[in-house]
């Protein structure tokens, strides 16, 4: 999970060379423009326009992998899986997935410091790497909520305090703002609050998460509160949408 692989890595010299291409490109626009004749200036504008301004999108995919290895999000899974969810009170302590996540994020900002002072790390590139590890994190905690199998209104709250202590520590680590797929996370927990009616609904609108996290808000927070037939119903909605991926 060290990010000391980063300046090493032949994908982040390609990402850095093809950038720099761009920019050297993009402050010799205004010189290439007046030398082009006008017949061949519609090639040039294509050329910047599909190309040079593409380079820094380079970073997205390059930097993805060095993101999925610098958090542990399969233990914050196991630790979210050892929760009771199913509670009576209102809690007002956070769970310690929370505090673990966190202190992963401490030692991903530390090794990106440790890093820094042997290579330069272009500020974009130090965005791009903190905006996927965030969002990862966050739909690891969403795929964490929707492997429960027991949850009251009182774990549902729970939820939301850890949710919320996770994104006030976080808030101190990052200059990122906003925090990626924050509303990704709160949606999906509020969504446990929806009337049968409403989660229709919430179904048809929300395909952004999966199948099984759809299925567990019918099947955990509706289950106990509406007949079989409704289930059914709803789950029946959810295999609608999922079908013409498959």
């Amino acid at each position: 999970m060290a990010l000391n692989c980063l300046p090493k890595a032949s994908s982040s010299y390609t990402e850095r060379n093809g950038v720099f291409l761009a920019e050297q490109f993009e402050s010799l626009q205004s010189h290439l423009d007046t030398m082009m004749p006008a017949a061949k200036k519609p090639f040039l504008q294509q050329f910047y326009s599909q190309t040079v301004s593409t380079a820094s999108e380079l970073r997205k995919p390059i930097y993805w992998i060095v993101a999925a290895k610098a958090i542990d999000y399969e233990q914050m899974l196991l630790l979210m899986a050892g929760v009771k969810w199913d509670i009576k009170e209102i809690m007002s302590q956070h769970n310690i997935y929370v505090d673990v996540l966190l202190k992963e994020f401490e030692q991903f900002n530390k090794r990106l410091s440790d890093v820094s002072r042997h290579v330069r790390i272009p500020l974009p590139v130090s965005n791009v790497l903190w905006e996927h590890c965030i969002r990862l994190a966050n739909r690891t905690l969403v795929e964490g909520y929707a492997n429960v199998k027991k949850c009251s209104n009182e774990g549902r709250a729970l939820m939301q305090l850890d949710f919320q202590q996770f994104l006030m520590k976080l808030e101190k680590l990052t200059d990122l703002r906003p925090i990626p797929d924050k509303e990704f996370v709160e949606t999906y927990i509020k969504a446990y609050y929806l009337t049968e009616n409403d989660m229709e609904q919430f179904i048809k609108n929300h395909r952004e998460y999966s199948m099984k996290q759809l299925a567990n808000l019918v099947n955990v927070c509706l289950g106990s509160h509406i007949n079989k037939r409704a289930r059914q119903k709803l789950l029946a909605a959810i295999d609608d949408i999922d079908r013409p991926k498959r």
